[in-house]
């Protein structure tokens, strides 16, 4: 795949929860980030309606040749902080800026939601995950040891 393939961002549709959760789960042992096991929880199709559908948060997808090839999450933490979650791009999509149109589609929301900054997590184990966010205006502000694996925090102002 040479050429930049055509890639929509949209809000999930409640059938595509499963294969979603898939796609995300299958990704989290890649860079044998985790010294524990991640949380989950919301990850279960019958919960991420739930938690991912407004007012509590929102979770977009990245598709291209009628493939699922990337996902973002936004989770309410209150009225003035969301957290960016689950963000995924299929190892053949990376080069073609789909993490950077869902983060921005994500932060154009949040944004618009009213909300004035975002929170997200990396390991430092995932270090293409720290550099992109460090590209895209996000700061390290926390560092905390979970188990053996140290988890960064990054925030945003909008």
């Amino acid at each position: 795949m040479d050429e930049q393939p055509e890639i929509e961002i949209r809000p999930i549709e409640p059938e595509e929860y499963e294969t979603a959760a898939e796609l995300i789960k299958g990704s989290l042992g890649e860079y044998d980030a985790f010294d524990f096991d991640p949380n989950t929880s919301d990850l279960a199709p019958e919960r991420m309606e739930d938690l991912y559908e407004e007012p509590k948060g929102r979770l977009w997808v990245a598709e291209a040749n009628d493939s699922l090839v990337g996902t973002i999450g936004l989770r309410r933490v209150d009225d003035r902080a969301c957290k960016l979650t689950r963000l995924w791009v299929h190892p053949d999509y990376r080069r073609y800026d789909v993490a950077q149109q869902l983060e921005t589609t994500l932060a154009d929301y949040a944004r618009e939601a009213g909300f004035r900054r975002l929170i997200t997590q990396t390991t430092t184990r995932q270090e293409p995950a720290a550099a992109f966010l460090g590209s895209a205006g996000y700061a390290e502000f926390k560092r905390t040891l979970v188990e053996k694996t140290v988890v960064i925090t990054f925030e945003k102002t909008l």
